[in-house]
């Protein structure tokens, strides 16, 4: 549910997420390199396997999945990595692209931390997307602890 003409007014965003350029470069950087890490190992593995045999490759599959697993991350972090966000104690607001979401906190139906990584996942209650932020910088952790206090989230390791 988004909100919508008079309701707009309730939203009035007092405090605005930076979103500098220069972490969103090393996001993408970062992500590529997990990427390159993920497929470079999957193919190590298929190579021992047919010149050495199965009990060959060792430790590459915990190479395999902490490198995807931090991709997938990654690659959840990349689809909101340019979103500029604001929020105040009745609402946030999403921009990305020139088109700007507004929700209210209760919106956020389901929500999941990736407490590894320190990235959280915002659902609603259709099960989509709402953001998911990376709590890199002082600002980012301040939001997600207004999260935390009006939503609430479970905490994953992974």
């Amino acid at each position: 549910m988004e909100i919508r003409g008079s309701e707009k007014k309730i939203c009035r965003n007092r405090v605005t997420i930076p979103n500098p350029l220069l972490h969103q470069v090393l996001t993408y950087i970062v992500v590529l390199i997990f990427c390159c890490v993920t497929i470079v190992s999957c193919i190590w593995v298929v190579i021992l396997v047919k010149t050495e045999g199965v009990l060959s490759i060792g430790g590459i599959p915990v190479i395999i999945f902490f490198a995807g697993y931090s991709s997938y991350i990654g690659l959840l972090i990349l689809r909101y990595r340019t979103a500029r966000v604001a929020y105040d104690d009745n609402c946030f607001t999403v921009t990305q692209g020139g088109n700007s979401t507004s929700y209210i906190w209760s919106e956020i139906m389901k929500t999941k931390y990736h407490g590894m990584f320190q990235v959280l996942k915002l659902l609603n209650a259709k099960g989509k997307t709402i953001y998911t932020i990376h709590g890199i910088t002082r600002d980012n952790k301040k939001f997600i602890q207004k999260i935390g206090k009006t939503a609430g989230f479970t905490i994953d390791v992974f």
